[in-house]
C-alpha cells in the first residue's frame, strides 16, 4: 500500500529555502483531527522555482493524509512497534543532520515559523501511517478485484484525449536565442526524421496566441491529427496514436480538469507548467472498436489502482468510525507564493 510518499519526499534531500515567520504563513493551512498545521509548517518543505505551485499542492495533500493517519492511529490506540518507534528517532536525526545539526535545525525551524515539535508530530504520524497501512493490507490479503470490477473501474475513472502542446513563449524565445548564438545547433534534417514542430503560424502567432489560433482551427473542423503533426511539441503523442488514456493523478491537474470539463469530441485549452495544451476529449466506452486493446494494455495499472482505492476506502471508513476528519484550507495555501520564501542562510 503506497502510504509513505510524504516521508520519502521530505528525506530526499536538504531543503534550500524556507518561509519567513512574519510573512503571513502562520495561518492554519491543514486541519486533521485535533491537529492544526500552519502554512509556515508546510513551507519548510517547499523550494522556489519551476513547479512551485504543483509541489505546494502535492505537499499539502500528502501532509493532510499523513496527519490524518496519525490522528486515526492515536484514536485507535495503536501500539507502534519498536522498529516504528525507532523510525521516528532516526527520521528526526536525519532531518536535523540535513540542516546542519540539531541546534542549527532548531534555529532554521524557528526562522521558518515552525518547530521541532511539529517535525516530531509529522514523523510520528508517518509511523502510524505505516502501522495502519500494514493492518489494512492484512485485511485485504488474498482479495483480488474481479475482471468485471476492474473493467467497471476502468470505464468510470479513465479518460481518453489527444492534445497539442505549445511550449511557453519565453522558453521558445530562449531556445531560439540559443540556436541563433550557436551555429553548431543547426543540422541537416534526415529524410526520415520527425518534422520540427511549427512554433509560429502564418499570422506570426507564438505561445498563447498560437495555441488559441490552433484551437480555433480545430473548432472550425480542421483535421486535429494533421494539426498535431504540424504544431505539437509533446513527443509522447507519437507513440499514443489513439490518445492518452489516463485517470486522476496521471496527468498534470490542469490537463485532467480540462478534459473532465469537455464532452467527447469537444476541444478545450489550458495552461500548465509544460505550456499550453489544445485538447480534444475522445470517446471512451466498451462500444469503441479498440476498447478491448486499451483495457488489455492498461489492465495491470487498473488492477493496482483499484486495489489502492479499496484500501483508501477502508481507511476512510475507519476515520468515519472514529470521527476523524480533515480539511485543506486552499485559500491559505493558494495565497502563499514564492516571494514569501527566504534563503535559509539569511
Amino acid at each position: 500500500m503506497k502510504k509513505t510518499g510524504l516521508l520519502a519526499i521530505i528525506t530526499a534531500g536538504i531543503m534550500l529555502v524556507t518561509a519567513g515567520c512574519n510573512n503571513g504563513g502562520g495561518k492554519v493551512a491543514i486541519e486533521a483531527g485535533s491537529e492544526k498545521i500552519t502554512m509556515n509548517d508546510l513551507s519548510v518543505f517547499l523550494t522556489a522555482g519551476d513547479g512551485f505551485e504543483q509541489s505546494k499542492k502535492q505537499y499539502a495533500e500528502l501532509m493532510e493524509e499523513t496527519m490524518k493517519y496519525g490522528e486515526l492511529g492515536k484514536a485507535m490506540g495503536i501500539d507502534l512497534t519498536d522498529e516504528q518507534k525507532e523510525s521516528i528517532t532516526t527520521s528526526k536525526a536525519s532531518f536535523a543532520q540535513s540542516h546542519g545539526g540539531l541546534s542549527a535545525c532548531k534555529e532554521y525551524l524557528k526562522k521558518a515559523g515552525s518547530s521541532m515539535e511539529f517535525v516530531e508530530k509529522l514523523f510520528t504520524a508517518n509511523a502510524y501511517q505505516t502501522a495502519l497501512s500494514e493492518q489494512i493490507d492484512a485485511e485485504f490479503e488474498g482479495i483480488i478485484p474481479t475482471e468485471n470490477e476492474k473493467k467497471e473501474y476502468f470505464l468510470e475513472n479513465y479518460y481518453r484525449a489527444k492534445h497539442i502542446l505549445i511550449n511557453l513563449e519565453e522558453e521558445e524565445e530562449d531556445a531560439a536565442d540559443a540556436a541563433a548564438a550557436d551555429d553548431s545547433l543547426t543540422i541537416e534534417a534526415e529524410e526520415d526524421a520527425e518534422p520540427t514542430p511549427i512554433t509560429k503560424d502564418e499570422d506570426g502567432n507564438t505561445g498563447e496566441a498560437l495555441a488559441n489560433a490552433i484551437l480555433e482551427k480545430a473548432k472550425a473542423g480542421e483535421d486535429f491529427d494533421e494539426l498535431i503533426k504540424l504544431y505539437n511539441q509533446d513527443p509522447g503523442m507519437a507513440s499514443n496514436e489513439d490518445g492518452y488514456i489516463f485517470k486522476d493523478g496521471d496527468m498534470v491537474d490542469e490537463f485532467y480538469e480540462c478534459v473532465k470539463s469537455l464532452e467527447p469530441g469537444e476541444f478545450g485549452i489550458c495552461k500548465s507548467t509544460y505550456g499550453y495544451h489544445i485538447i480534444q476529449r475522445l470517446p471512451f466506452s466498451e462500444s469503441e472498436e479498440k476498447f478491448a486493446t486499451w483495457y488489455e494494455n492498461n489492465e495491470a495499472a487498473v488492477g493496482s489502482a483499484l486495489e489502492d482505492k479499496m484500501r483508501d476506502d477502508r481507511f476512510e471508513e475507519m476515520c468515519k468510525e472514529h470521527n476523524i476528519t480533515s480539511t485543506i484550507h486552499w485559500d491559505v495555501v493558494d495565497a502563499f507564493n514564492e516571494d514569501m520564501l527566504v534563503p535559509t542562510s539569511e
